[in-house]
């Protein structure tokens, strides 16, 4: 699945599955966050070669999904700005479940990318992987991906206090689903 959008700021990014080309670009905008050090519960980079193939064999081995924001004015490794992947449960029983994470470059955020992004990911992981319900969680302090994953139709069904410890400071974890089919029948409503 790809397409074309044109984001708030009117700048054109490419909405598309991986390829084993965006491997140090998704690496890179990763990273990226990892140093914001508020959104991933990650202390180190990514840096290890072996790491970041094994990622991608992963994915495409297990018929997992990550939909990529290319930004088509960008030059390569850096025109990844943001990626949504959806991982397979390791539990047998929960093979209809996707784990959905998101991330989008600081730069580009709040112009659609990561709705755009979930959306296409939600749509391809039904149709790639027969997935039936999407899970996430993010820290409570994130608002942003709160608001966004809410207007989606995510509800939130529990939170786990003092989860995350980063910087001398607890974190309380939000987990949040989405059954697909809602999701694919209220886009049909006018």
């Amino acid at each position: 699945m790809k397409r074309i959008i044109v984001v708030k700021n009117g700048e054109k990014i490419l909405i598309r599955s991986l390829k084993k080309s965006d491997i140090e670009g998704v690496w890179a905008n990763f990273n990226e966050v990892v140093d914001e050090g508020i959104y991933l519960p990650v202390f180190k980079p990514v840096k290890s070669e072996y790491e970041k193939k094994n990622w991608y064999e992963t994915i495409i081995n297990r018929k997992e999904v990550c939909i990529v924001a290319e930004h088509l004015d960008i030059k390569e490794p850096y025109n990844i700005i943001g990626q949504c992947e959806i991982s397979n449960s390791e539990w047998e029983a929960a093979l209809h479940i996707g784990i959905l994470g998101l991330i989008v470059k600081k730069k580009y955020r709040d112009l659609g990318i990561g709705k755009n992004l979930v959306d296409t990911a939600i749509k391809t992981s039904s149709k790639l992987n027969n997935k039936k319900k999407i899970i996430l969680s993010c820290y409570s302090t994130n608002e942003r991906a709160i608001y966004l994953y809410k207007k989606m139709g995510f509800k939130i069904v529990g939170v786990r206090k003092k989860q995350f410890y980063l910087d001398s400071i607890y974190y309380d974890e939000v987990l949040m689903d989405l059954w697909i089919d809602d999701y694919l029948n209220k886009e049909k409503i006018p």
